[in-house]
Parts: structure tokens; C-alpha cells; sequence
């Protein structure tokens, strides 16, 4: 290796070592939990943490809140965007169950295969009353909706994975938009009616969340922010050796070395001009 490339090896080493000392020198709280699996963020602050089938609500300065404990086994994951209707999704039981914001039961699970969805391996929450689910037999795209109890399908997934994969590994909805992790490959962006916005690739993605213009995604332990208003942004690297990870408004918690720890956010990017 000659002296300009350990100049370049040795300030991508500072580089990563900054964001990272950023993070902890920005965070405000941590709370020790063990065995996280996922997390999830409301509006008002709050983080919910899921240890296989055990939930955990804490508040803004990470208190314990409230307590709730799955009777279908393991949480697949935690979807809190509306604080007052919570949906867990146990996929071994291919089921969801609402809570209220004390982590009480809203009616009976929904037992998604009596509903059309055979095979769903993600869901998550619409601003509307209802929800999306991935189902990989059909390998589409589905909107239930809890008001009229039908179940329309939106788009195909086959154009953006193999058929010997499972096509999706996460959802969340922002903003009137689906975002949908595709095999661990990419993310796609659809609307509501099922057209394709954007497709941005990103290797090895375990995680991924929006909040307001920015897309936050976890990959080999990187957190990294994408600007959702510009795509040809290169991404912002966050912190690293991150396990989990979850944004609400101006904060991110995320899991490591098993503590949640509550941290500021970056702060939204502006609009690019117009021509």
C-alpha cells in the first residue's frame, strides 16, 4: 500500500470512528434490554421494543411504560406509527394483533389467511384503516382494509425478485407511499394505487425507516440517512455497529451491545429547486 492510499484508508477509518462518536456524544438515554428483535417509534416520542414475543413501551426519557406479552409466539414486527392502534405481526402464526396505546388488546387477532393473505411474511400500517401485507404465495402486493373487510391486491412482486426467494422482508407506509424491502436487495417506493416511484438498491439491508424526507436503513451494522428528495444524494453515514434502529420526530433509538440508546436526529433536508 503506498502513502496515498494509507492517507485514504486511514481518513475512511476517522470518518467511520467520527459518526460514530457523534452518535454516543448526541445520545440523551439508554435502557438495558436483552435478545431486541425489533423496534419500533411513535409521534409522541416513545420506543417500543420487541424480545420475541415480549413487548416494551418506554417513554421520551426511556421509561418503562407498559408491558404486553404475544400468545402467538414470536413478534416478527412492531408498527407503532399510530400510537392508538399498534400492530404486531406473528408470522409463524400468521396473525395480527392490534393494541392501544397501554399495550391492550384491540379486538380479537386477525387471522390473515381467512382474510386472502395466504402466505404473508411482512405488514405494516396504513394512515387509512387498514394495513399492507406482502404475501409471498400470490408474490403481491395487498391493502386490507379493516372498514369494508376486503382485501384488494395492489401490485406484483415478481418483476423485482427471483421466485426462489422471499420477495419481501419489511414495509413501512410514509407520507401516502409504500416503502418495501425486496429480498434484502433493494427498496422499492410505491404509491397507493401499486406504481413503482423508485427503486434503490442497497446490499445486505436489514432495516429501514422513514421520516419525513429522509430514508434511514441499517446494512452490515452501518446506519446510514438517504435524502428521498434527491436519490443521486450520496447517503450520509450515521453510526456503526448499530443492531436495530427505530426514528421518531428528531430522535432515533437503536439498539447495541444490548442497550437502547435515544439519540438526535439529523435534521430534514430542504427541497431541491426547481428548474
Amino acid at each position: 500500500m503506498d502513502s496515498k492510499q494509507r492517507i485514504v484508508s486511514r481518513a475512511a477509518r476517522l470518518a467511520v470512528f467520527s459518526a460514530f462518536f457523534l452518535l454516543l456524544a448526541d445520545a440523551f438515554g439508554q435502557v438495558k434490554v436483552s435478545g431486541v428483535t425489533s423496534l419500533s417509534a411513535d409521534r409522541q416520542g416513545c420506543c417500543y421494543v420487541v424480545s420475541g414475543s415480549s413487548v416494551a413501551k418506554y417513554g421520551a426519557q426511556l421509561e418503562l411504560l407498559a408491558r404486553y406479552t404475544s400468545s402467538f409466539g414470536k413478534v416478527e414486527s412492531i408498527d407503532a406509527s399510530d400510537p392508538f392502534k399498534i400492530s404486531l405481526f406473528c408470522k409463524d402464526f400468521l396473525r395480527v394483533q392490534l393494541l392501544d396505546n397501554k399495550l391492550s388488546t384491540l379486538g380479537n387477532p386477525i387471522f390473515l389467511p381467512d382474510a386472502g393473505a395466504l402466505r404473508p411474511v411482512a405488514a405494516c400500517r396504513s394512515s387509512g384503516n387498514g394495513m399492507w401485507i406482502a404475501d409471498a404465495y400470490r408474490r403481491q402486493l395487498l391493502y386490507l382494509d379493516f372498514t369494508l373487510n376486503s382485501l384488494r391486491e395492489v401490485a406484483s412482486l415478481d418483476a423485482y425478485t427471483s421466485n426462489g426467494e422471499q420477495p419481501v422482508n419489511s414495509m413501512v407506509e410514509r407520507g401516502g407511499n409504500v416503502f418495501v424491502g425486496l429480498g434484502g436487495k433493494s427498496i422499492a417506493v410505491f404509491d397507493k394505487f401499486g406504481a413503482l416511484l423508485h427503486l434503490f438498491s442497497v446490499p445486505n439491508v436489514t432495516w429501514f425507516d422513514v421520516h419525513g424526507d429522509r430514508l434511514y436503513y441499517l446494512t452490515e451494522g452501518k446506519l446510514y440517512a438517504q435524502n428521498s428528495l434527491a436519490w443521486s444524494e450520496p447517503p450520509i453515514l450515521v453510526a456503526v455497529d448499530v443492531e436495530r434502529c427505530a426514528v421518531a420526530d428528531g430522535v432515533i433509538y437503536g439498539y447495541a451491545r444490548g442497550e437502547v440508546s435515544k439519540m438526535a436526529g439529523l435534521p430534514p433536508q430542504k427541497p431541491p429547486l426547481q428548474p
